[in-house]
């Protein structure tokens, strides 16, 4: 599921979340890519940042660069 085991650590921390963007109901989302991979900011009422790469190894991990691969196909 994930990319590397530093990104699960962040998962495992709470600092980052693997999640469908309608499932993100108790925060507010900052932007608009089409992914299910969120950096996780605040504790009370957390704000969510969508991110096309891992910070970590680079592997893509949005939806949207997956679309715009296929298209070039």
């Amino acid at each position: 599921m994930f990319c590397c085991s530093e990104l699960s650590g962040m998962v495992d921390r709470e600092l980052a979340r693997v999640a469908p963007m309608t499932a993100l109901r108790d925060g507010r989302i900052l932007t608009e890519i089409d992914t299910e991979y969120f950096l996780v900011f605040g504790e009370e009422r957390p704000s969510y940042v969508g991110i096309n790469y891992c910070p970590f190894c680079g592997r893509a991990l949005s939806r949207q660069l997956w679309n715009l691969e296929k298209k070039k196909q």
